[in-house]
């Protein structure tokens, strides 16, 4: 059974879980251009954390934006700005896809890369469900999204990546799932 809410309902209820969910967003991985010659394991790390690094900045500002949003009962547009954050992502995945890590490496950066669009997934099912006011399909897209992020946090504090991984969420500014909106890397 869905609950269907008001605005005003739908924000005090959803606020906390659609923070989780947008924070599948404020971090990933990303990289630069291609290059002929595999880079090292530490200059692949170095290339992908200095665009996640750059991402985790833009992110911090569309955070700002949902959160206003939120507290204005503008669904449509806390929708939209999650939507932006997901299509923002996507981009930054395509970009570490299209770099080429050493070739002992390249199944980790291949599962990593595969995490992250399933968090980017994840996050578009929210924005749907924030956009129809649908708060059962917007917690359940917030726990699923959530699990991934610990998931993909973990995958990339292993590999070595800071900004990419959950490093990444402190020097941008979110502060991880006892921050102020409960939001994650």
């Amino acid at each position: 059974m869905r609950a269907s809410l008001g605005p005003d309902q739908f924000r005090r209820g959803a606020a906390p879980v659609v923070g989780l969910g947008l924070a599948l967003l404020l971090a990933g991985c990303g990289g630069g251009g291609s290059s002929e010659e595999d880079l090292s394991r530490d200059g692949y790390i170095a290339k992908a954390d200095a665009i996640c690094a750059q991402f985790n900045t833009a992110s911090a500002g569309r955070e700002a934006q949902f959160n206003q949003a939120l507290k204005s009962s503008d669904l449509e547009s806390a929708a939209q700005d999650f939507e932006d954050q997901a299509t923002e992502s996507t981009a930054m995945l395509d970009q570490l896809a299209a770099e080429k890590p050493p070739e002992a490496d390249q199944t980790t950066i291949d599962q990593l890369i595969a995490v992250g669009r399933q968090r980017v997934a994840a996050a578009q099912d929210a924005a749907d469900a924030i956009a129809s006011g649908d708060k059962d399909a917007m917690i359940t897209a917030g726990k699923q999204g959530a699990l991934l992020a610990g998931k993909f946090d973990q995958m990339a504090d292993s590999f070595g990546f800071k900004d990419c991984g959950s490093a990444g969420t402190e020097v941008s500014g979110v502060t991880g799932a006892t921050g102020a909106t409960g939001a994650t890397n």
